[in-house]
């Protein structure tokens, strides 16, 4: 895909380059009701000498933010397989298919989200804090 292109529809989804070297990066910003706070998913885009341009999804990541609520995380995997499809074309997976009703698509995202689980504060921990738990799903 061309790569002016690609940034207009990127930024026409919401994303906002916030840094263009020799890659761009994008951010999103996705809002929180439960925690009231605001986390940017950042997404790398890469152009060849050859004028190729490859958006780097696995590399999608909350970099600021070291705990990163579940509906924040499933809200960006959906914005994600949005635009991965984008990027793809017609021939990708629809949102309803890569959504099947799981936390995770694959091995590897289930492996990540186990490890984040391993550093949770439980609830009590949070409210040792003066911090707010997640409300009861």
């Amino acid at each position: 895909m061309d790569k002016g292109m690609l940034h207009r529809q990127l930024t026409d989804l919401g994303l906002e380059r916030v840094k263009y070297t020799e890659k761009a990066v994008y951010q999103y910003n996705i809002y929180s009701e439960a925690t009231a706070a605001s986390y940017p998913l950042t997404l790398v885009m890469l152009t060849s000498e050859l004028g190729n341009t490859t958006v780097h999804f696995h590399e999608a990541d909350f970099p600021d933010h070291k705990f990163v609520p579940l509906e924040v995380r499933r809200a960006a995997l959906d914005k994600l397989i949005e635009l991965e499809r984008l990027c793809n074309g017609p021939s990708g997976k629809t949102l309803e298919e890569a959504n099947n009703s799981s936390m995770a698509q694959d091995l590897e995202e289930i492996k990540k989200l186990g490890n984040e689980m391993k550093h949770m504060k439980t609830n009590s921990e949070l409210i040792e804090k003066n911090l707010v738990p997640d409300p009861i799903q």
